[in-house]
């Protein structure tokens, strides 16, 4: 009798101690609830949320399994909402509670794309608002960082019969918004839920601070309990807090009592809470913890940002937002980032110089609309040129972790890529190479547009980049090399080569790099090499030069509108108070030898 009596208390402890789940989906392999329908910025309609395996504006992969559903705030014009329901759920007599993981990100940081989740006795619209979550982390509920959070809501009162639950999504026309992991379920008598980790994915050496954010997601009031965190399988360090009210429902901000003493390297960093209210059954382990990979920076240096830009020539808005807000903007700030434009093949036939590579581009991103421009993988798609330049200043505050030196040749159709990094963190990335033409006007078609900037043409080895393992401090050395005909290249003078490195997984952009003209190491006595960069310009050039050179700029009626002598090697010539327009740039060596070269100040 005593062994029964012992295994029904132990069957009942666990009955308790596990949330009785009536409804979940995670959009594995179907959505599995109806959406409402939307008319886009397209005049086209569209259902307003679908399940997507990778995510675009922002960039993001499913927090778990294969799928995740998303509500089409980028494409929806603002003010505009969409209803996702879910199928009918039977309750028991209790209280409930939903759950969900959302994306958060930090694009379009003042627009207010949110979602609402309702509870209603019927599939219709409205019922109970249970709570509201904002895209963007900077608005409410505020948080650190780009990422998944999760997300808890209880539905008041005892709950019996048929009910449903439903996601109302409204557009500010910032960043889409994405879900994933919905469970509705029984609220435990006691929960504990560790539910946010305050702490960035690359952070310095030296001593870091552990703090996070304790709800509490069950019926009692939480009085004590233990937080504590471990590095990899090192030693854990606990703090007990005593003294608590934390209510039913809401939260706590901690500050761990002891520091991470933080060296260089890859690690995962773990922080839970234990030990509840002096050893109680805590309902939900699956919410006690997070883990997050965390890289310890031995140094950091400038960025270069990368500027992505998905366009078409028989895309009426991308020449709007071409014509008008982005080659002003890219004439007076052309030396400041790397750029690459995509050349995508819609609406209709699309851009002629289309490439399949393009094609894993626009499916890595999960690009939908052209124009679209990303800086350094955040969508920065503005109508507007003090908005652009707010979006660059940004990106070149942000620190780097990769120093890149990368050189160019070319021996006729051939071209080679070296490529030399440092990096200041452990991690797997990957690096890219694209070819990119300069200036193209092959491709015009019914847009409007007649000449095309930094066009890509081919990528080393190909559009899947090239993985590496680096670890902080050990500089790593690649060639890239690849025959250059077949392509939809005009003019092979006019090339450059873009690099950067790449998160895989999260699709951060690690930093950039135009590659400069490898000069000879084994020439022929007497024989030097001149080179000026950018090519085009705003007026602001360099020489690369083995030797002292003259030089003399030359108008097309042949008048000699700029001289210097003794140009050292990276000198900067200030060609500004020029016309726009085509020169001849004559130069001439110590040793005697000649060479003239086309420019363009634009």
């Amino acid at each position: 009798m005593k062994k029964i009596t012992l295994l029904f208390a132990m069957l009942l402890v666990t009955f308790l101690g596990k949330a009785q789940v009536v409804a979940s989906q995670n959009f594995d392999t179907a959505l599995g609830w109806t959406s409402t329908t939307v008319t886009n910025d397209s005049g086209t309609t569209v259902s307003a949320w679908a399940r997507r395996t990778t995510g675009g504006a922002p960039s993001c992969s499913p927090y778990a399994g294969a799928g995740m559903v998303r509500f089409n705030s980028y494409n929806i014009p603002s003010g505009s909402t969409g209803r996702l329901t879910s199928p009918a759920i039977t309750f028991a007599g209790a209280t409930y509670r939903v759950k969900f993981k959302m994306y958060r990100d930090s694009g379009y940081p003042t627009d207010a794309d949110n979602v609402k989740l309702y509870y209603n006795t019927t599939n219709a619209a409205g019922g109970t608002l249970l709570g509201t979550v904002n895209r963007s982390k900077d608005l409410a509920p505020i948080v650190s960082s780009d990422g998944w959070y999760n997300y808890t809501f209880n539905i008041s009162g005892t709950l019996t019969g048929t009910g449903y639950v439903n996601l109302l999504g409204t557009s500010a026309y910032g960043n889409n918004i994405f879900i994933d992991e919905i469970v509705v379920e029984q609220i435990p008598n006691l929960d504990a839920e560790m539910n946010a980790f305050n702490i960035n994915s690359i952070v310095p050496s030296g001593n870091t601070q552990i703090s996070g954010v304790i709800k509490n997601s069950g019926l009692t009031a939480i009085t004590s309990l233990d937080v504590n965190w471990q590095v990899d399988s090192g030693t854990v360090y606990t703090q007990s807090l005593t003294g608590l009210t934390i209510d039913p429902g809401t939260v706590y901000n901690f500050t761990h009592n002891s520091v991470w003493n933080a060296t260089p390297g890859l690690y995962s960093v773990k922080v839970w809470v234990s030990n509840i209210n002096n050893g109680s059954v805590d309902a939900d382990a699956t919410n006690d913890q997070i883990t997050k990979s965390v890289s310890v920076a031995s140094n950091a240096t400038t960025r270069f940002p990368l500027y992505e830009k998905f366009s078409s020539s028989t895309c009426n808005p991308c020449g709007t937002f071409n014509g008008t807000y982005f080659n002003p903007f890219l004439t007076n700030h052309s030396s400041e980032f790397a750029l690459i434009s995509y050349q995508v093949n819609w609406p209709s036939t699309g851009d002629p110089y289309y490439t399949a590579e393009v094609g894993t581009r626009v499916s890595y991103y999960g690009v939908s609309a052209a124009p679209t421009l990303f800086v350094d993988s955040k969508d920065g798609t503005n109508f507007s040129i003090p908005d652009l330049e707010t979006d660059l200043t940004a990106a070149e505050a942000v620190p780097a972790y990769f120093s890149i030196d990368a050189t160019k040749s070319m021996t006729g159709n051939d071209i080679t890529v070296q490529v030399n990094t440092t990096p200041y963190i452990t991690g797997d990335y990957k690096i890219h190479v694209a070819v990119v033409e300069k200036m193209t006007t092959g491709n015009a078609t019914t847009n409007g547009e007649t000449e095309f900037h930094n066009v890509m043409m081919k990528m080393l080895p190909d559009a899947n980049g090239t993985a590496v393992s680096f670890v902080h401090d050990v500089p790593t050395s690649n060639t890239f090399q690849a025959t250059l005909t077949g392509l939809h290249i005009e003019d092979m003078t006019d090339l450059d080569v873009v690099v950067f490195i790449q998160n895989a997984t999260t699709k951060a952009i690690m930093q950039a790099k135009v590659a400069t003209e490898a000069l000879a190491t084994h020439q022929v006595v007497g024989e030097t090499k001149y080179k000026i960069y950018p090519n085009p310009s705003t007026g602001i050039i360099k020489i690369q030069t083995e030797v002292p050179v003259a030089i003399q700029i030359v108008d097309v009626t042949g008048k000699v509108v700029y001289v210097a002598n003794q140009v050292q090697n990276e000198s900067q010539i200030n060609l500004t108070s020029l016309e726009k327009g085509v020169y001849i740039a004559k130069m001439k060596g110590e040793n005697g030898i000649e060479e003239s070269q086309k420019i363009i100040i634009k």
